[in-house]
């Protein structure tokens, strides 16, 4: 998972966006149903879709698979129907069923980028209509108040915090929590139900990701091993390698190349090493 900027939002939308987003918010914050009129509305969201591939590339922003051979979601990171807690159960009141966060429909700062494996639900997981907070007495209830944030339990990508919680195992590809549960109680049970909700480690996705770990892996020691060798101890085709190496790794690194926060992970305890000087401000090592 790498940071995506909401900031860069605005680069996304189209030029009626933000009038076309209230003018179908306000439709449904004046209907007795709210579901059915955003259900009535249709999925407007779509329209996106484009240029969010164009501002943080083709791959899932949650698990970073990448888009081939199949359509991709943008998935409502605050549920826009029905609302689930981490045990699977609708949350209620005692004033009913929660009636989804209608009011951010629309509003494209709700919007992930996601594959329709951390989306939808599949095998054991999937986001769905899941939106479990650490504290359901902060649950937000209308548009008045979105502060049930503070409190959200599934990682997201648009936050920095969360994405600096996830790490991944070098030897299985799987992701792990980068903090202790002593250090970090509330910071590894979002990772720990993360995994699960988001589809992280699903089968079709380690083995994935595991490749991008070993090749990253194997450039770093190919360029450790050959950095101290002038050109002419190196023979043209052993030049070539090391020359397409250099770029593999700066694809392997780049935010919007998929698995790309694996990469980075491997690479940043060598970023100060001799065999990476040369391209190493070409390394997008940021989370």
């Amino acid at each position: 998972m790498r940071h995506i900027d909401k900031s860069k939002f605005a680069n996304c939308k189209t030029k009626t966006w933000d009038k076309k987003s209230k003018e179908w918010t306000d439709k449904v914050q004046a209907a007795a149903d709210p579901r059915a009129q955003i259900k009535e509305i249709g999925n407007k969201w779509s329209s996106l879709k484009r240029t969010f591939i164009k501002q943080f590339g083709a791959k899932c922003w949650y698990t970073e698979c990448p888009q081939i051979g199949t359509d991709f979601d943008v998935d409502h990171y605050w549920p826009k129907g029905r609302v689930k807690d981490a045990s699977g159960t609708v949350v209620k009141n005692t004033g009913g069923q929660h009636p989804g966060y209608w009011w951010m429909a629309f509003d494209i700062n709700n919007y992930r980028y996601s594959c329709i494996y951390a989306n939808r639900g599949r095998d054991d997981g999937g986001k769905v209509d899941y939106f479990p907070i650490s504290d359901e007495t902060k649950r937000s209830w209308n548009s008045v108040d979105t502060s049930d944030y503070n409190f959200h339990q599934i990682l997201d990508p648009c936050c920095l915090d969360d994405v600096k919680l996830l790490s991944f195992e070098v030897d299985s590809g799987i992701t792990v929590s980068a903090v202790s549960e002593d250090s970090d109680p509330l910071g590894f049970e979002k990772v720990k139900l993360s995994k699960k909700l988001l589809n992280l480690d699903h089968d079709t996705i380690t083995p994935n990701r595991l490749r991008i770990i070993k090749d990253t892996k194997l450039i770093i020691g190919l360029l450790k091993l050959t950095y101290r060798l002038t050109p002419a101890e190196l023979d043209a085709e052993e030049l070539d390698e090391v020359v397409e190496a250099k770029k593999r790794l700066i694809e392997l690194c780049d935010r919007k190349s998929q698995f790309s926060a694996a990469a980075v992970q491997n690479v940043l305890p060598n970023k100060s090493a001799p065999y990476l000087a040369d391209i190493i401000g070409q390394l997008d090592l940021t989370l």
